[in-house]
């Protein structure tokens, strides 16, 4: 494994958020190594919002920029006070305030030539500010295909992400659907899918243990879904399986953050809410997730069908795995090399019969070949996979 380096990922979350892959490897990694956590930068465009929400306050400037959320893992938190901005002149000056502040961070640190990982197109300005001695890009999405991306956006985006890979020593990808549709990015191109961390698989073993209050007085079966709830997901598909439930009996738990623009979207989270066959829990800690998770009869994926999700590897899969619970998906090319131990629909009609089928699996031999493969795809490995990436890019580094 990877160790005396230090790391720096630009994140395009706060830390605070749900976590995902960049959360589960950097924590693995900072056993080892020295990690910053680079939260995403602040533009003018969205300091009201940030305001309205709270994530700034007359005291920012003064907060501290630097926390210390373990042993060698570190956050930055963004000068929200210094918003980017494109105008002329003004724009300059504030990138080279934050570029100072950041900087600055990095030597009360003792950070010299990090490993730097990016996520995002908009960081296509970072390369080379800090002396870095090794770079990778990380693509989780296919950001291109976002719902609402003018041509204009889109042609701006694949500018930023091939100037990115110009750059990089390599580039990673989560899905099947991305190692293609990025395979122009970089010669170097590496799959590394997402995983499960060992306290899941762990309790995922227990044959009992605690649950939440809220699903321990819900009527059985529960079919559950984690994870974040955006106009991703078919909330038509979840509203016909709410109402099936209101009928038959039975849960529906949605467990994450619920962040939709509004409109129609909005208006389906409210008639499921509105549900009483629906139990929305909100985001919840990360290490609540496995008790929600032993809660679940059937652990569900119900994504809008589309080039988003063609370009999903769900996390949520091998945590659901890791319980050796029945999960029903809709078909997206991240599932295909999993449908032994997934049900996939291919309509909207078959899903909803194959979670009416999932509720009445009990089948332990089923369940532990789902574990195991759950086993197969932890996070331990999945950062062993990242280490050997990174390894051998030092060392070509070092050879010229």
């Amino acid at each position: 494994m990877l160790s005396g380096e230090s790391i720096v990922c630009f994140a395009p979350d706060l830390w605070g958020d749900i976590w995902r892959n960049r959360h589960r490897l950097l924590s693995i990694f900072a056993r080892t190594n020295r990690v910053v956590y680079v939260e995403p930068r602040t533009h003018a465009r969205g300091l009201s919002r940030k305001l309205g929400e709270g994530g700034l306050s007359l005291l920012s400037p003064f907060s501290r920029r630097v926390e210390a959320v373990r042993e060698n893992l570190f956050v930055y938190h963004d000068p929200g006070f210094l918003p980017r901005t494109t105008r002329r002149g003004l724009g300059t000056a504030i990138d080279w305030l934050r570029d100072i502040s950041l900087r600055r961070a990095l030597r009360k640190l003792e950070v010299e030539r990090p490993i730097l990982w990016l996520v995002r197109p908009d960081t296509w300005d970072v390369p080379g500010k800090l002396g870095e001695k090794l770079l990778f890009y990380q693509v989780v999405d296919d950001y291109l295909s976002y719902p609402g991306v003018t041509d204009r956006a889109r042609s701006r985006l694949d500018r930023e992400e091939r100037l990115i890979a110009s750059k990089a020593d390599f580039v990673v990808v989560t899905a099947d659907h991305l190692l293609e549709a990025k395979s122009h990015l970089h010669p170097a191109l590496l799959q590394i899918r997402n995983g499960v961390d060992d306290r899941t698989l762990e309790e995922g073993k227990l044959s009992s243990g605690p649950i939440p209050a809220e699903l321990a007085a819900a009527k059985r079966p529960v079919w559950g879904y984690i994870g974040g709830i955006t106009e991703k997901l078919d909330l038509e598909l979840l509203e016909k399986l709410a109402k099936r439930l209101e009928q038959r009996g039975g849960t529906l738990a949605m467990v994450g953050p619920v962040k939709v623009a509004g409109g129609a979207s909005a208006e389906a989270i409210g008639r499921l809410r509105s549900s009483a066959a629906v139990i929305f829990a909100g985001q919840r800690p990360a290490e609540e997730v496995p008790m929600w998770l032993r809660g679940f009869n059937v652990g569900l994926i119900p994504y809008r069908m589309g080039d988003q999700a063609r370009a999903i590897d769900p996390l949520k899969l091998y945590e659901y795995l890791a319980f050796g619970m029945p999960v029903v998906a809709v078909d997206i090319p991240g599932l295909r090399p999993f449908r032994d131990f997934v049900s996939v629909a291919s309509c909207e009609g078959d899903f909803l019969q194959l979670a009416d089928e999932a509720a009445l699996d009990r089948d332990e031999v089923r369940a532990s070949a789902r574990q195991a493969v759950a086993a197969e795809n932890s996070w331990e490995r999945r950062a062993e996979q990242l280490s050997q990436a990174i390894e051998a890019g030092l060392r070509r580094r070092a050879k010229g």
